[in-house]
């Protein structure tokens, strides 16, 4: 994505005053980011805002960039320690991992005998879903 873009898309989903366009901006960046935005995703899953971090989560989700777990659990722990559900973050991570079972198999069962304890819960409860992927 070009930078005028990006940066018009970061903008407006900054500006959660606007509600309508910060939500139109997060479809948009789900429908267009691409591979060579990913440097760009894992700055924004470090934002300060949650509904930039969960809108940065979905395109890694769509790309199947099971490499990207270790950053997306980290914000995704954020949000549950800043008081957020994390339904829609949660609906990404599990998207992710059923498309990807293999390979997110491999890096979950690592994190899951990790003494990170968030990580470890976190993973166990994404191999859950493996699990079913694998088995359907």
């Amino acid at each position: 994505m070009d930078h005028p873009r990006w940066q018009r898309l970061v903008k407006a989903l900054r500006n959660l005053a606007d509600n309508d366009s910060a939500v139109a901006a997060a479809a948009e960046l789900q429908s267009v980011a691409s591979s060579e935005d990913v440097p760009r995703l894992v700055e924004l899953l470090a934002d300060e805002s949650f509904f930039v971090r969960e809108a940065a989560a979905w395109p890694p989700s769509d790309l199947g960039r099971v490499d990207l777990l270790p950053q997306l659990l980290a914000a995704y722990h954020r949000g549950f320690a800043e008081g957020h559900d994390n339904d829609g973050f949660s609906a990404a991570l599990v998207d992710l991992v059923q498309a990807k079972p293999i390979e997110a198999r491999a890096q979950l069962s690592a994190f899951a005998e990790g003494s990170d304890l968030e990580l470890r819960e976190s993973s166990a409860w994404l191999l859950g879903f493996v699990e079913a992927a694998h088995d359907a």
